[in-house]
C-alpha cells in the first residue's frame, strides 16, 4: 500500500498532467460528429502507433498479463508477439479499403460491403462486447490496482476511475483520447521496462533465473499442454488477433483519423515494432515476480508486488500513476469507440435528419451511458480466477463470427449479405460458450475448442453463401484488389527514399519476429 508523501505527490501530479493534456488537446471546437469521434485526417503516424499501444496495453495487461505470466511463464509473451500476422492484414488489406472509402466505423464498412441489416447487427454485438467484456474488465483491473495500492474500497475505486476517465472522452472526443494516449503509452512501456530492469537487478542469476525451467522457459508449448498449447495460440493468431486488430473500432479509430493512407499504414507498422517491447513490460515482470517469490497468494498482484518491493520512493508513485493511467486511456478508447457506433451507426441511421451539433451531444450522452454500464458490470469479472483469463476466453469465441465475415468478405466477392448476417447471429451463443465450458468442465483446452468453432463457422459462412447466392452479395467495390497493397503514388512518389516505403518496414518487422521465434522458440 502506498503511503509515503513523495509517492502520493508524484501520483497526483502525473494524473493532473494527464488531465491538462486531455483538456488542452480537446479544446478545439468540433463541427461534425465524425470529427469528434475520429479527428478527420489529423493524426500523424507516430500518434497512431502509440494510440494503438495505449488502447491495447492497459492496467488489464500490467495486472492480468503479468499475473498470467507469473503462473505460466514465457509462453504468455505469444499474446504480444503473434500479432504480426494481424498487423500485416490490417496494413495491406483493410487499411486501403478503410481509408480510400472514408470509413468512420467498422459497422459502416459492413453496410457498404453487405447491407444495412448486417451493419445494424454488428453494431449491437460490438456494443455488447465493448461494454460487458472489454470495458467491464478494464474498469475492474484498474479498480483492482487502485484498491491494492491505496486500500480504497473496491466500489469507490470503480466509480472514481470511471469519473476521471469520463472527463477526457466526454469533453474532447478522439483528440483528447489520442494525445493523452501518446503520453500514457510511452510511459506505460517505459515503466514496464523500468520494473523489468529493477527486477533483473534483484535476481542473482539474471536471465536464466527469470526464465526458470521446464514449460515455464518455453515460448511454444506442445499441443498437449493443458493451458497454453501452441496449436491453441495459433488459433488465436488467426481469429482473435485478426478480430482485435482489423475489425475493432476502439483499436482502429486512430488509423481511421490518419492524415492519409501512408500515415495509417506506418502507424500500424510501428505497433508491430513496439509490441516487441510490450512483452518486456507486461510478461517478463510476472516471471521475475515468480523467481523472487513463488508463493504469492494472488498472481494478479505480481506487478504491484514488484513495485512495492523494488522501487524507491518517488519512482514508486510514478510507476503506480502510470499503471492507473493505463486503465484511464484504455477506458477512453473503448468509450469513444462505443459512443461512435452508438451515435453514427444506430442513432443517426434512425434519425438521419439530426444536425451535427445534436449528434455530438448524443455522442457525449452515449459516452456517459456506456461508462456507467461498464462500471456496473465490472464486479462480475471477479468470478474468473485470473483477470487475463476473463478477457482471452471471452474473446476467443466472440471474435470468430466477426473475423470470418470481415476476412472472407474482403477477400471473396461470393459472400452474400444473407450469409454474413446469419454468421453474425452465431455471436450470441458465442457469448455463453466460455461459461458453459467452465460449468460443464469440458476437458479439451478452450483454445482448441475455439479452433473447431472457427473452422465450422467459416464452413457455415461458405455454405450459406452458396445456398443464398441468388440473393444480394453486396458491393464488390469493397472487396480487396491486389493494387490496393501499394500506397497511392501521389502520397509516396517513386523518387522518395527507400525508408519511406511501407513494404520495407513491413519486411523488417517480419524478419525481426522470425529471428525472435527461431532464437527463443
Amino acid at each position: 500500500m502506498m503511503q509515503s508523501i513523495p509517492d502520493t505527490a508524484v501520483f497526483v501530479m502525473y494524473l493532473g498532467a494527464m488531465l491538462l493534456i486531455g483538456l488542452f488537446a480537446g479544446r478545439r471546437k468540433k463541427s461534425t460528429a465524425s470529427e469528434f469521434f475520429i479527428t478527420n485526417n489529423a493524426l500523424p503516424w507516430y500518434v497512431i502507433g502509440f494510440s494503438f499501444i495505449a488502447a491495447t496495453v492497459s492496467s488489464q495487461q500490467l495486472i492480468g498479463s503479468v499475473g498470467f505470466a507469473y503462473r505460466h511463464g514465457l509462453a504468455v509473451a505469444n499474446w504480444e508477439w503473434l500479432n504480426a500476422f494481424a498487423i500485416l492484414l490490417l496494413v495491406f488489406i483493410f487499411i486501403p479499403l478503410y481509408i480510400r472509402k472514408k470509413i468512420v466505423t467498422m459497422p459502416q464498412y459492413l453496410a457498404l460491403r453487405y447491407d444495412d441489416k448486417t451493419r445494424k447487427l454488428f453494431a449491437y454485438i460490438t456494443l455488447l462486447t465493448y461494454i460487458f467484456v472489454n470495458l467491464a474488465g478494464i474498469i475492474y483491473s484498474g479498480a483492482f490496482a487502485i484498491h491494492s495500492i491505496f486500500g480504497i474500497p473496491f466500489q469507490a475505486s470503480v466509480w472514481g476511475l470511471t469519473l476521471f476517465a469520463g472527463v477526457f472522452t466526454i469533453y474532447g472526443g478522439m483528440e483528447s483520447v489520442a494525445w493523452t494516449n501518446v503520453l500514457q503509452s510511452s510511459l506505460l512501456l517505459l515503466s514496464g521496462i523500468v520494473v523489468f530492469m529493477l527486477g533483473m537487478s534483484a535476481l542473482p542469476y539474471g536471465w536464466d533465473q527469470m526464465l526458470g525451467d521446464g514449460d515455464r522457459a518455453q515460448l511454444i508449448l506442445p499441443s498437449s499442454h493443458p493451458h497454453l498449447p501452441g496449436t491453441g495460440l495459433f488459433v488465436l493468431m488467426v481469429s482473435t488477433n485478426v478480430w482485435f486488430f482489423c475489425t475493432n473500432q476502439s483499436i482502429n479509430q486512430s488509423s481511421l483519423g490518419a492524415k492519409n493512407e501512408w500515415h495509417a499504414k506506418m502507424g500500424v507498422i510501428l505497433v508491430g515494432f513496439l509490441s516487441l517491447f510490450v512483452a518486456v513490460a507486461d510478461v517478463f515482470p510476472g516471471m521475475i515476480a515468480y523467481a523472487l517469490n513463488p508463493d504469492l497468494e494472488n498472481p494478479d498482484v505480481s506487478y504491484i508486488y514488484l513495485i512495492n518491493t523494488l522501487a524507491p520512493a518517488g519512482l514508486r508513485g510514478l510507476l503506480f500513476a502510470v499503471l492507473c493511467g493505463g486503465a484511464i486511456t484504455a477506458i477512453e478508447a473503448l468509450v469513444n469507440a462505443s459512443s461512435a457506433i452508438l451515435t453514427l451507426d444506430i442513432y443517426q441511421r434512425r434519425f438521419p435528419q439530426t444536425d451535427q451539433k445534436k449528434l455530438i451531444r448524443v455522442g457525449r450522452i452515449g459516452s456517459l451511458s456506456v461508462l456507467v454500464l461498464g462500471a456496473l458490470w465490472a464486479p462480475v469479472v471477479s468470478r474468473f480466477e485470473y483477470i487475463f483469463a476473463y478477457f482471452q476466453e471471452c474473446w476467443a469465441f466472440i471474435a470468430i463470427p466477426a473475423a470470418v465475415i470481415f476476412v472472407m468478405g474482403v477477400l471473396w466477392r461470393g459472400v452474400t449479405a444473407r450469409a454474413a448476417w446469419l454468421t453474425l447471429l452465431l455471436s450470441f451463443p458465442m457469448l455463453l460458450v466460455p461459461y458453459v465450458l467452465r460449468e460443464a468442465e469440458v476437458p479439451m483446452n478452450v483454445y482448441h475448442v475455439a479452433g473447431i468453432v472457427l473452422v465450422f463457422t467459416a464452413l457455415f459462412c461458405w455454405v450459406a453463401s452458396i445456398v443464398t447466392r441468388n440473393g444480394s452479395i453486396g458491393s464488390t467495390e469493397f472487396v480487396w484488389k491486389t493494387s490496393m497493397a501499394r500506397v497511392p503514388e501521389e502520397l509516396i512518389p517513386a523518387s522518395y527514399p527507400w525508408y519511406y516505403r511501407v513494404s520495407v518496414w513491413a519486411v523488417a518487422m517480419v524478419m525481426v519476429y522470425v529471428i525472435l521465434y527461431t532464437g527463443i522458440g
